[in-house]
């Protein structure tokens, strides 16, 4: 590995506009003079859909020393099998993970950098925003899904997602870590292996200042896709929980299950109580919807949420 050199691992699938606009912003980072960034893009495309695009950035870039575009192509649909196989070309100390309908803040990878190494931490993930289409009620926009909470710099992280952050690449070089491509058509492989790695020792911190922007577009600014991922995102929640402690599988597996259903009722409830209040309704509806997937992961039902995307 190269002490001067900066991994950015992208997972890409027919985004060609909102790729272009993240590649953009990692060419205008600043204060990152010293550092060879090297921007690994791994397309889950078959058909290489992507390649055109890598194509102009190389040929844009290929008098600039500074930057280095990797890319490859995994063919089975899997997100896990392709930020994997992204992590097999990476050369840098560090990892950054950034997915493709985002694009980051140019003082992004500089506040990384600093925070992690004033905290001595192992892992820091950063803030993400959502921004939507024209159009889109405000009341979907509202949606507690698309505000994911970040924690002041230096505290425990609220989140645990792929979406921005950075980890020392020995966890994955050295250790071995990766991916479980049994969450790759689910969803939640981030959360998965990052609180696996969390009980393993590191030392995962958030950092507020790093931000990036999430491009919310049409087909999931709406009721029936903010239903499926509520769902998909207590089912595997639960899941995860069960796992991780399976000396005590079937005393939580109970547990979760009337958990899940009690919370469920009780959310539902009180957005009935809310119906004058579309977007605070909502947001308990989605709760309801979260909490009552639990049993569903507790029986090993779990939502196929990437099996047939189609962004």
């Amino acid at each position: 590995m190269k002490n001067d050199t900066l991994s950015i691992c992208i997972a890409t699938y027919k985004r060609f506009k909102l790729l272009n606009k993240l590649i953009n912003s990692i060419i205008d980072q600043i204060s990152i003079e010293q550092f060879i960034i090297e921007i690994i893009i791994i397309d889950n495309d078959p058909n290489k859909s992507a390649e055109p695009i890598i194509l102009e950035f190389k040929e844009r870039l290929k008098n600039n020393n500074q930057f280095l575009i990797k890319y490859d192509m995994q063919p089975i649909k899997n997100i896990s099998l392709t930020r994997n196989r992204s992590i097999e070309f990476v050369t840098g100390e560090y990892i950054f993970f950034i997915d493709d309908d985002e694009y980051a803040e140019n003082n992004w990878i500089w506040i990384h950098l600093n925070n992690l190494k004033s905290y001595n931490a192992d892992g820091l993930f950063g803030q993400v925003k959502s921004y939507f289409p024209e159009d889109i009620p405000e009341w979907i926009k509202g949606c507690y899904i698309y505000h994911r909470k970040t924690n002041p710099t230096g505290q425990p992280p609220a989140n645990l997602n792929t979406g921005n952050c950075i980890i020392k690449s020995k966890f994955f070089i050295k250790d071995g870590y990766r991916f479980d491509p049994s969450y790759g058509i689910t969803g939640g492989s981030d959360f998965h292996l990052f609180s696996k790695m969390q009980r393993e020792g590191a030392k995962f911190l958030s950092c507020y200042e790093a931000i990036t922007y999430e491009f919310v577009p049409e087909s999931r600014a709406n009721l029936n896709w903010l239903i499926k991922r509520a769902f998909r995102t207590g089912n595997n929640f639960t899941r995860t929980v069960i796992t991780k402690n399976k000396k005590k599988n079937l005393l939580l597996s109970i547990l979760e299950f009337f958990k899940g259903i009690i919370q469920a009722i009780i959310a539902f409830t009180i957005s009935l109580f809310l119906l004058w209040n579309k977007s605070e309704s909502l947001n308990w509806f989605l709760k309801g919807i979260s909490n009552i997937s639990k049993p569903f992961a507790v029986i090993g039902v779990y939502p196929e949420e990437y099996k047939h995307n189609k962004e």
